[in-house]
């Protein structure tokens, strides 16, 4: 399967959200080596979430940051990172209002959303990358509704958009993770894929009060994201 990821190398601002999991740290490799050519600055975007519940959170997207400058040296990296206050986010409230897009949301989405439009309009992004992926097909784990969909006629605009003046980028839309995980392993960097984190469990013996950084953190295997991960790797 071929998948394009659209890059123009006049473009001289560029934004990728990175979360710290592996979906998004595949886009930013592909799109940091396609900017080689360029005089591009890229700018990372992520967001500190559950801080309380989940600290380590902060230091995955660390972690993928840091490979990537170490990687990309002669690029000119931005970062730009937003707190979410745990109160907002879809698990503790669900999603209970409505963005200004008339959208059923919940806090997170709208803080994400909000964040990423600031962020390219005070530093003039040209495009921004985001690299949210499909549900899997044969295997469903109970994943995000708004994720378990397919290509059509009417929805072209998910992968590819002009938002607010700038081209909004969606590659990965209808893409599985199994794929995301075999482009790991055929670019020989399963380095960076090991560095990445798909857990959402909570640990109750691990928290803000006594989390250290580096400390290792297990995986619960029982949230959508550790099945996913899962079932990808055994795809691939």
């Amino acid at each position: 399967m071929t998948v394009e990821i659209p890059f123009n190398t006049s473009w001289k601002n560029v934004g990728i959200a990175v979360s710290g999991g592996a979906d998004s740290a595949l886009l930013a490799y592909l799109v940091c080596n396609l900017a080689k050519k360029s005089n591009s600055t890229i700018h990372i975007i992520n967001h500190i979430r559950c801080w309380k519940t989940k600290p380590w959170q902060q230091y995955d997207a660390d972690r993928v940051y840091n490979w990537l400058f170490q990687h990309f040296y002669h690029t000119k990296f931005v970062r730009h990172t937003n707190f979410i206050a745990p109160e907002l986010e879809y698990g503790n409230v669900g999603p209970n209002l409505t963005d200004e897009y008339g959208k059923k949301v919940s806090g997170d989405n709208i803080q994400q959303r909000a964040y990423a439009e600031y962020i390219c309009t005070k530093y003039n992004i040209d495009a921004y990358y985001n690299g949210v992926t499909r549900n899997p097909r044969l295997a469903m784990f109970n994943g995000m509704l708004e994720r378990d969909i397919d290509p059509d006629e009417n929805n072209k605009h998910l992968k590819r958009m002009v938002h607010m003046g700038v081209e909004v980028l969606h590659p990965f839309r209808f893409i599985e993770k199994s794929w995301v995980v075999e482009q790991y392993k055929k670019l020989d960097i399963m380095e960076l894929f090991d560095l990445t984190r798909s857990c959402e469990g909570t640990f109750e013996n691990i928290t803000y009060e006594n989390y250290k950084f580096g400390q290792p953190v297990p995986t619960c295997g029982e949230c959508f994201w550790c099945k996913e991960r899962e079932w990808a790797l055994g795809q691939s």
